[in-house]
């Protein structure tokens, strides 16, 4: 009885053997095998979109399957993080997220319809660029020293700007007067372009930006930067010091941009993903391009990613509580 079982068994599985290589069998598509889709959570135009950019032109070339940016703005960036954490997890609907919507806004907005680490898939974290301090150089500062000095002399005087309350560039100018025990008046924008303006027109002392957005105004004399953000001086501004060269250890932010995909999706699949893109990261085209934005390449595994996301998470849950931030 047991031998014949056996040799059923074993028929049987040569048969669905033999089915699988006649013509029209089903067989597992390679991935891609259609368009894939980046959302950008921001509109055109922005560092965001133009890391999405970079990053679509190369999969795209590597993958040999095309691959397109879609700007999903609005609701501080809420509405193209909702889109693709409800979207299928088959690898064709990923994420550029930003440290803002992913880090920053589960601790602003207690309606979010989503939650980072349960509904994203980390793939890669891709670029990142430190912040940086800007005066009006009309203020006739020679470093950093002496703007807190400024600080300290005009306490609750001093006015700046950001791209909105809860805003990376809010928080970091937060956390940065927490650091040196000075108060200052913060004057929110909606979005950074109306506050770049607003700055250049001389209406508020001081500001924070990232690299890619400041750089163009420091070249051109219009912004006096005084100090940048993170541990190493950025490529982009490599005169600027460091907080930490000036004595300042714990003023260490560094804004970044990173792929996901939606929770669930084929570990194949963001693998795959992954080792593509972390090669692309070594080729001169990606890193160039890149550089010239003012961003630094990154790369690492999902598991890094993962992890910077969580820890992330904590940090700026206390700086919001702490500045007591609330969304516009």
């Amino acid at each position: 009885m047991s031998f014949s079982r056996s040799l059923f068994a074993a028929l049987a599985a040569a048969t669905l053997a033999f089915a699988a290589l006649l013509p029209g069998a089903p067989a597992q598509a390679a991935y891609p095998d259609k368009p894939i889709r980046i959302v950008v959570p921001f509109p055109p135009g922005g560092a965001v979109d133009a890391v999405a950019r970079i990053t679509a032109q190369y999969l795209t070339q590597s993958l040999g399957a095309s691959v397109v940016v879609d700007n999903r703005p609005g609701a501080g960036g809420a509405i193209g993080v909702q889109t693709v954490a409800r979207a299928p997890a088959n690898g064709y609907e990923l994420l550029l997220g930003p440290i803002g919507p992913l880090t920053i806004n589960p601790s602003l907005y207690s309606n979010l319809t989503y939650d980072t680490e349960r509904d994203f898939a980390p793939i890669v974290l891709l670029a990142g660029a430190p912040g940086v301090l800007v005066v009006q150089p009309s203020l006739h500062l020679r470093s950093l020293p002496d703007f807190v000095a400024l600080l300290r002399e005009k306490p609750g005087e001093l006015r700046f700007g950001s791209a909105g309350s809860g805003n990376l560039t809010h928080l970091m100018a937060e956390y940065f007067l927490s650091t040196v025990g000075a108060k200052a008046i913060h004057i929110p924008y909606k979005g950074s372009a109306p506050a770049i303006t607003d700055f250049l027109g001389g209406r508020f002392e001081f500001m924070f930006d990232v690299v890619p957005t400041a750089q163009p105004y420091v070249q051109d004399g219009r912004y006096q930067a005084l100090a940048v953000t993170s541990r190493h001086r950025s490529a982009a501004m490599p005169n600027v010091p460091t907080f930490a060269e000036l004595g300042y250890q714990d003023v260490d932010i560094t804004s970044w941009w990173g792929l996901l995909a939606p929770a669930g999706t084929p570990q194949a699949i963001i693998d795959k993903l992954n080792a593509t893109l972390n090669e692309g990261l070594k080729t001169a085209a990606m890193r160039d391009s890149l550089v010239r934005l003012g961003a630094d390449p990154l790369g690492g595994t999902p598991q890094a990613f993962q992890a910077r996301i969580h820890s992330e998470l904590a940090r700026w849950k206390q700086v919001v509580e702490a500045s007591g931030a609330k969304p516009d």
